[in-house]
């Protein structure tokens, strides 16, 4: 560690001193460096190295000093910071990142010499680029030369590639051709060449020998063994196109045979212009076997024949070897005919004439189709580009032949090869797609995207695609022809930089400039490759489509603002400094910073940039400096306050827009940073004051307050002198003083102030009365004035004193016993109050108040009666049942008509005692109360008694009516009232309702198939008769009365309530005797519902044989859960009448699908529907006589209905926005969005508000009607409602008033059983506006405008200083000659404010 540190103080030293010696170093570096001075060089850089590969890097020193053998330390510098890698000294000198590489030899120094070493990177990672240093440690005694050197390390992705596409392996015989493909190909940006060899590995060979190599250089170079067939041209090797490299053998050996292969290496050529190996690739290999050719007998000749191997594709080159072997034939003659199927291709005649048969003569002449003859036994038949109708069995027909005298051949001997079949396939394209494109771009930016192609054959044209989401389908957005011309270009994209390329190898780039957040989603590469046909025309044979997905971030979402400062708490005068800084994409940028003060939610604009580089201030411009400075990764923008004062105290932050090409782009807001500005301590003090002061009546008392120490000489004071927690006058800074409420009309011409010596300040109050005793407070208010002229409060400080005003004692007083009065219900309740000890004295009047309170509840004023006569009630819950009286002076009586339980409590009155002055005013001379009276009311007691006695009855004269008698045999109250109920119903059944008799006289009747008799013959004696008796009458009978009383006016209490005994009546008639014909489930049911859906009820008959003469009645009762007794919804009769019994009729659907079965449907269910169910039926037959009669009835089982509430899901979208608005032509929108509702058949009522000082305000509402109200008579309101859960309101003309918070609230209703109901209500977020008056820099460059608007407004306030000063003087002088008080402070006349500006409460003119 001690080495390290010294090797850092030792740079630092000649960092140190480079700087005296250079001039003298610049003299000597302009030459050769001399003997004696240290030079460090290092390997000359930029390198390009690929990830993945070992890597070299040299170094060496020289002109050094001491030992011969010179240690090297290397580092590599990432981010302005240096990692140690490797150390020839230091086994411990790498840093973690590199230890455990350089422990397991991946990384080592090679020692060349003792001053010269190799830096060896076995696998070279990403993360070793950097700046690369080699330091040597000094020997020399002292410092002179140059100890390190720096290379600049860069590190590449592997891009080479080297593929073999055709047979895994091939079988052939000596002499025949070979024909191997290779695809080379890199996608490496730098300046890189290929070189590219072919290598034979055969079962005797330790290591692959090289056939052929094409060089980095486009030289030929061999291998041992096969230069001699090399330059026989047996061997040859082709660049086919940009990536292809194509080994070509025509006459293979057995020596051939083994694995055959292809590598490439990546060469790049360093600044030192050496070439250097960076990258190799090795293909798969073909192995090939090579059979050996057996000779023939003696004068006779045999013949091979060889196809290409295959398996062959359409357009794959077809050879077809002939080779005839012959033994002790001299001077023999071959003619060589290619055969198809038996039939003729071509032929090579004994002379060497080519023949060419049929169609394949134009094959021949458009150079797809040749045959020669190569040596004198070898001939070759080659298609280049083979056809689907070219598969077939093959033969070489060869005849030995002579020639005559004449030149004429004669045929001798002729010999057939063996046939082989070709077979060729539709040809399988080896083309691969691969995309490569980065994962994210930012909105603005180039969008690139690269498809690397491999394997192709032909020609290739590309169309590229784009999609936005997942669920949409791809749209086109360019394409480029396999003849190089874009076209195709999508619609969207028409008037947009959008381009596609091809590079030299095949691979092709899209790229669309400007790129928005819409270019975000999946991009698909469609490449397909082309052929040419028969006919020259060119074919699509494949195509490969890829696809991947790239984000487009919007400028916003990289965008961050943020607002720093360290001088956020400072005292007045003190400089505060504001530090916004902006880091994202390099985009143009618009500022604002914006103030708002404590307490208030108005923001102001303090200055503003614009993109283009203009600034204009919305405030003082001496009040603040502006810095701004540009980094590399953020803008920094510097706000300086020289002197801050208190109404610079606040919440800071800046607004920055993002423009692109003069679009804006985004908006971001910083974070609010808050500014106080601290007062200076105050070190005012005040002089005691007295605690009490006693006067008598008609004297004069005085007060004075003094300030015995001040913070500085410049302060001054506000005085305010209070009585109680009113304001009896106050003395602002400059001395004006004015009177406060306490004053009043007449007490202001009684009282004055004046400032004796310096900051003395002493009241005084002429002709004190008994209303004036109370506490007065003198409160003293220092104030300072700050850096900009205003003056800012310091510290308040006050002092007390009790006037205490005596007159002659009064004699007056009140009765102040306690009673304890009971009163029954509905009885009068009388009070009393009355004054003792009241004399004959005229002039004395009173004023009354009564007071009541319940269950130590606040007091309640229930009337107040004034010495004047004038008599006011205070309580609407007494209202009609009080009666005021004062039978004589001082002696006043309150009566409570028809006492209720509410009456219970305590009461007690005040009584004020007034007295009449020599100037005929009434003043207030004492005060009083009385005792409590403490009322308890009491109840009436229940004592309702119905007759009870049970009786049966039976009837069998169907003409006989039944009475049911109502007999109260003992009331509760003689003014109380009753309501009677008669109902009917079966044994193990509830009853239902069938006649009411209401307490205010009102009758209903719930049967509708028969009239009903109601009789009162006495007042407890009620009677209902049941006319014309059927069978449907059996039942029992009884009837319920409720006792009511009257409390007050439109309220009335139940007393309590009893039944009768029970008649039960029987119809004996001979039809009732008959069995019953049909029978009903009883079966009890449950349903469940939700409220506002629609349920359904079934009554379902099960009649054992249909007759046509059977009619029914029905009946559907419901019974609440609540309730006792079943209430009849409707009632469908044998004649086909249907009546509807409650009040909800509308939302009842009665149905009868069959004739046994009924259906009741209820619509828009209610909570209160709720309950039990059940359905009674009637059976009736028609007689002979043409009479109905009853044969049979039944009822079904109960189905209780339970029906849930709405569960409440509105919700309003809340976003709090703000809005800067500059031009004043323009509007804002205030958006109300409606996330979820509660239910689809609610309807919303919307209402806009608008939040000032006093609280919100209404300024709009858009009824659940559909009508509008506008709150604003002096502006037009726009009301938008683009979808049904979407509403607008547009304020247009925009004015200065229209600053504020707006928020909408939206209420929800559901419609009820017959009304709507309001549901539940939601509000929104807030939007702030905000409008700018000031800000034109026009206007404030014009210096003619700034000097008349500032020389006007001074020649009017002097003018009105001159008037105001002339008034002064005027009112002076009339004051002292009307003898009235003046007000001095100082020797300078402090006359109240004039009338015309005073307010209301200090004219006391």
């Amino acid at each position: 560690m001690r080495e390290k540190a010294k090797g850092l103080i030792r740079l630092r030293m000649v960092d140190f001193w480079h700087l005296p010696r250079l001039l003298f170093l610049t003299g000597l570096l302009q030459g050769d460096l001399c003997y004696g001075q240290r030079l460090v060089q290092i390997q000359e850089g930029p390198l390009y190295r690929v990830k993945g590969y070992p890597i070299s890097i040299s170094c060496d020193v020289s002109g050094f000093k001491g030992s011969p053998v010179q240690d090297f330390e290397f580092r590599v510098k990432k981010s302005n910071v240096d990692i140690n890698i490797i150390s020839t000294k230091d086994q411990d000198f790498a840093y973690a990142m590199y230890s455990k590489r350089v422990s397991e030899k991946e990384i080592e120094i090679e020692r060349l010499s003792g001053s010269s070493v190799l830096l060896r990177i076995k696998t070279l990672l990403g993360g070793d680029a950097g700046d690369i240093f080699c330091q040597t440690p000094n020997t020399d005694g002292g410092y002179l030369g140059s100890y390190e050197a720096q290379s600049k390390l860069n590190v590449i992705e592997d891009t080479l590639k080297a593929s073999y596409s055709g047979s895994s392996s091939q079988s052939l015989s000596e002499g025949d051709p070979l024909q191997l493909e290779c695809q080379v190909s890199s996608e490496t940006y730098q300046h890189t060449h290929l070189s590219v060899s072919w290598f034979l590995h055969s079962g005797a060979d330790e290591n692959p020998r090289p056939i052929i190599t094409l060089d980095k250089d486009l030289t030929v170079k061999l291998g041992a063994g096969f230069e001699d067939r090399y330059h026989a041209g047996l061997i040859s090797m082709d660049k086919v196109e940009d990536t292809t490299f194509r080994l070509k053998m025509l006459q293979v050996q057995q020596s051939d045979q083994g694995n055959i292969y292809c590598k490439a290496i990546e060469w790049i050529q360093d600044p030192d212009r050496s070439w250097t190996q960076i990258a190799h690739k090795t293909s798969t290999a073909c192995n090939v076997e090579v059979k050996q050719i057996v000779a023939p007998d003696a004068g006779s000749f045999s013949v091979y024949m060889k196809a290409s191997k295959g398996p062959l594709q359409v357009g794959d080159a077809l050879d077809i070897h002939c080779s005839v072997k012959a033994q002790s034939l001299p001077g023999h003659l071959f003619s060589v005919t290619w055969l198809k199927n038996q039939k003729s291709v071509a032929q090579i005649g004994p002379s060497g004439m080519l023949t060419v048969f049929d169609s394949y003569k134009e094959r021949e002449n458009a150079a797809e189709m040749r045959a020669v003859k190569t040596s004198r036994t070898d001939y070759f038949l080659t298609i280049r580009s083979a056809r689907a109708e070219d598969q077939g069995q093959y033969q070489c027909e060869v005849w030995q032949e002579d020639m005559n005298d004449d030149g004429t051949f004669r045929r001798i001997q002729k010999q057939l090869s063996s046939p082989e079949t070709v077979s060729i396939t539709a040809k399988e394209s080896d083309l691969t797609l691969v995309m490569m494109m980065e994962d994210a771009v930012t909105e603005g930016d180039t969008l690139q995207v690269s498809c690397s192609v491999s394997g192709s054959k032909g020609p290739l044209s590309v169309s590229w695609q784009h999609k936005k989401d997942s669920g949409d389908s791809f749209s086109d957005v360019i394409s480029l022809t396999h003849e190089g011309v874009m076209k195709d270009i999508g619609t969207k994209y028409q008037s947009r930089h959008v381009q596609t390329l091809q590079s030299p190898a095949g691979n092709f780039t899209l790229e669309i400039g400007a790129s928005a957040t819409s270019d975000r989603g999946e991009y698909r590469c469609i490449v397909s490759e082309w052929t040419i046909q028969s006919n020259g025309e060119m074919t699509k044979a494949n195509t490969q489509s890829q696809q991947k997905a790239i984000s487009v971030h919007s400028v916003e979402s990289q965008m961050t603002v943020t607002l720093k400062s360290r001088t956020t708490n400072v005292p007045i005068n003190s400089s505060v400094e504001l530090l916004c800084i902006v880091k994202g994409p390099k985009v143009s940028l618009a500022v604002r910073w914006m103030f708002q003060p404590p307490n208030s939610t108005v923001q102001t604009n303090i200055l503003s940039i614009r993109h283009t580089g203009e600034i204009a201030w919305g405030a003082d411009r001496r009040n603040y400096q502006l810095s701004i400075q540009t980094q590399p990764s953020a803008t920094h923008l510097l706000l300086i306050v020289p002197q801050a004062s208190k109404q610079q105290e606040g919440q800071y932050h800046c607004q920055v827009d993002a423009y692109q090409n003069n679009v804006q782009k985004a908006t971001k807001n910083s974070n609010l940073l808050a500014v106080t500005v601290q007062k200076p301590v105050s070190r005012m003090s005040l002089s005691k004051l007295k605690s009490r002061l006693e006067t008598t009546v008609n004297t004069d008392a005085k007060f004075e307050c003094s300030v015995l120490t001040t913070t500085t000489d410049t302060s001054r004071f506000t005085i305010t002198w209070m009585i109680g927690s009113q304001m009896l006058l106050t003395m602002d800074l400059d001395a004006v003083v004015k009177f406060g409420p306490a004053a009043g009309l007449e007490m202001d011409q009684r009282i004055h102030m004046e400032v004796r010596q310096k900051q003395t300040f002493q009241l005084t109050v002429h002709q004190v009365r008994t209303s004036d005793s109370g506490q007065y407070r003198c409160e003293v208010e220092e104030w300072l004035q700050d850096p900009l002229g205003d003056w800012y409060s310091l510290k308040k400080m006050s002092g007390s004193t009790e006037l205490v005003v005596k007159e002659k004692a009064s004699d007056f007083r009140m009765n102040k016993a306690d009673t304890q009065p009971k009163v029954k219900e509905g009885e009068q309740l009388v009070l009393n109050c009355s004054v003792d000890g009241i004399g004959s004295d005229s002039t004395l009047r009173y004023s009354l108040s009564w007071l009541f309170n319940r269950d130590q509840s606040p007091s309640v004023t229930l009337l107040t009666y004034s010495y004047d006569g004038r008599l006011m009630f205070n309580s609407h819950e007494f209202e009609g049942r009080l009666h005021f009286s004062s039978p004589a002076v001082g002696v006043f009586q309150l009566s409570i008509h028809r006492a209720i339980q509410e009456d219970r409590g305590r009461y007690y009155c005040q009584v004020n005692q007034y007295q009449l002055d020599c100037k005929g005013q009434w003043s207030s001379k004492a005060s009083d109360k009385s005792g409590y009276t403490n009322v308890s009311v009491q109840l009436i007691e229940n004592k309702l008694h119905v007759h009870k006695e049970d009786k049966s009855l039976n009837i069998t004269n169907l003409q006989e009516g039944v009475t049911v008698s109502c007999i109260i045999d003992s009331r509760s109250s003689d003014v109380s009232v009753f309501e009677v109920t008669w109902s009917r119903g079966q044994r193990d059944e509830r009853p239902i309702l069938i006649f009411n008799a209401s307490r205010d006289g009102t009758l209903h009747s719930a049967i509708d198939d028969k009239d009903l008799v109601f009789r009162r013959p006495s007042a407890m004696h009620y009677k209902l008769t049941v006319p014309n008796i059927n069978p449907t009458d059996t039942g029992l009978y009884y009837c319920q009365v409720a006792e009511w009383i009257q409390t007050a006016a439109n309220k009335w209490r139940r007393i309590g309530e009893d039944k009768s005994g029970e008649l039960s009546v029987h119809v004996d008639t001979a039809e009732s005797k008959k069995t019953d014909s049909f029978t009903m489930d009883r079966t009890e049911k449950y349903l469940n519902t939700k409220e506002g859906e629609q349920f359904e009820l079934a009554c379902s008959l099960n009649v054992e044989k249909e007759d046509p003469t059977h009619h029914y009645t029905l009946r559907w009762v419901f019974n609440s859960l609540e309730s006792t007794n079943g209430i009849t919804l409707l009632s469908y009769s044998y004649n086909g009448r249907l009546q509807y019994f409650t009040e909800n009729k509308d939302r009842l659907r009665f149905s009868r699908l069959t004739s046994s079965t009924f259906n009741l449907v209820v619509l828009n269910s209610d909570t209160a529907d709720s309950g039990s169910y059940q359905c009674r039926v009637e059976q009736w037959q028609l007689d002979c006589e043409g009479q109905w009669k009853l044969m049979a009835q039944a009822q079904s089982g109960s189905t209780n209905v339970t029906v849930r509430s709405i569960e409440s899901k509105l919700h309003v979208k809340k976003e709090n926005r703000m809005l800067n608005i500059t031009d004043h032509q323009a509007g804002f929108t205030v958006d109300c969005d409606i996330d979820s509702q509660s239910s689809d058949k609610s309807t919303f009522e919307v209402t806009w508000f608008k939040v000032q000082e006093e609280g919100p305000v209404a300024i709009f509402t858009a009824s659940r009607d559909g009508t509008l109200h506008s709150a604003i008579s002096d502006k037009q309101l726009v009301f938008g409602r683009p979808l049904a859960t979407h509403y607008k309101l547009t304020v247009q003309q925009i004015q200065p008033t229209d600053v504020g918070q707006y928020y909408c609230q939206v209420e929800e209703w559901l419609p009820t059983a017959d009304n709507w109901r309001k549901f539940v209500s939601d509000k929104s977020g807030e939007l702030s506006v905000h409008v700018h008056t000031e800000g034109d820099p026009e206007k404030q460059a014009n210096p003619l405008g700034t000097a008349l608007g500032i020389t006007i407004p001074l020649i009017c306030l002097l003018v009105l200083v001159v008037i105001l000063f002339l008034r002064r003087e005027h009112k002076r002088n009339c004051d002292l000659k009307k003898k009235k008080a003046c007000l001095w402070a100082e020797n300078n006349p402090l006359t109240p404010v004039p009338e015309e500006v005073s307010s209301p409460e200090a004219d006391h003119s």
